[in-house]
């Protein structure tokens, strides 16, 4: 069995917890997201973990067996961290990231947060631009950007690969009793990327289903795209990892995978080996491979 192993993250929170909304804050997420994990985790397994009760959710015997060793694991995880943590004290100095705002807004809030508490010497900036150049011109250290090939003159690593997918808000769903995306695309209205997005495969994919008479509103970026669909304005396509903190949103179900990219972190060449960029880039590369789903690598 292939495991997302994010899923032992939410599984421990959980089970120390005992309590959605207790796990929720231990990891600064919601608690819907706990929920929406630990779920995704038992279906995964086939098997059930935990006993929902009045005074919260309680390991069963399956999920006793699980922790013991997830435990065991994290004690190893923690006890590698801080031997690495010893070795990289000389680290220290500003790192400016570039990204999408996408990213920078859901994913790598967090993740910065954690390094910056673990590393004291290192400071951030984080730069939300859509395009590369900015590395190219030695603007930034790091790039995280989604890209099925890196340009040549950058050395990166790919972490792993991001999901396109229809939603809508649970209000729209309730209202037009809509519970996979509508073959009558002229029934509803819909939220498109404007023409920036075109060679884009998840905006062809939208882009097809349409005809001339559909309803659309025509947006500039993602983040206003969701913005828009949490309102009940119409349906749209996102990156997976943008619903999984709005419980006001749900995925539509469609026929086939929409479309993928592969989310990559791109240094120059002459500049990645540098104690500032190198650790952060490694530890950004751990959180971000566990994440999206890929074998973590060794530095």
């Amino acid at each position: 069995m292939s495991w997302n192993w994010d899923y032992l993250r939410f599984f421990l929170a959980l089970a120390d917890a005992q309590t959605l909304v207790g796990a929720a804050r231990q990891l600064s997420v919601s608690h819907t997201t706990i929920l929406r994990r630990i779920k995704a985790f038992e279906a995964e397994l086939e098997t059930q973990l935990f006993e929902h009760t009045v005074q919260g959710y309680r390991l069963n015997e399956q999920g006793e067996s699980l922790y013991t060793e997830a435990a065991k694991m994290r004690e190893a995880m923690d006890r590698v961290s801080r031997q690495i943590v010893g070795s990289d004290r000389l680290a220290q100095g500003e790192v400016v990231i570039t990204t999408t705002d996408t990213l920078a807004h859901e994913i790598l809030p967090a993740i910065l947060s954690d390094i910056a508490n673990e590393h004291e010497g290192l400071r951030f900036s984080l730069k939300m631009i859509n395009q590369i150049t900015d590395i190219d011109n030695y603007e930034a250290d790091i790039a995280i950007r989604t890209c099925k090939e890196p340009p040549d003159h950058l050395i990166g690593r790919k972490v792993g690969t991001v999901k396109f997918v229809a939603c809508v808000s649970n209000d729209y769903a309730r209202l037009h009793e809509l519970k996979k995306f509508p073959i009558n695309t002229d029934a509803h209205r819909f939220i498109v990327l404007d023409d920036s997005y075109r060679n884009s495969p998840f905006h062809r994919w939208l882009d097809d289903k349409l005809t001339l008479t559909t309803y659309r509103t025509t947006v500039s970026n993602l983040l206003s795209a969701a913005a828009l669909c949490r309102t009940s304005m119409g349906i749209t396509v996102l990156p997976d990892y943008m619903l999984e903190q709005q419980s006001q949103l749900v995925c539509l179900p469609t026929d086939g995978l929409i479309s993928t990219n592969d989310l990559w972190i791109l240094s120059h060449a002459d500049s990645r080996n540098t104690e500032r960029v190198k650790l952060t880039r490694r530890l950004l590369h751990q959180r971000l491979t566990i994440r999206f789903g890929d074998v973590p690598a060794v530095d």
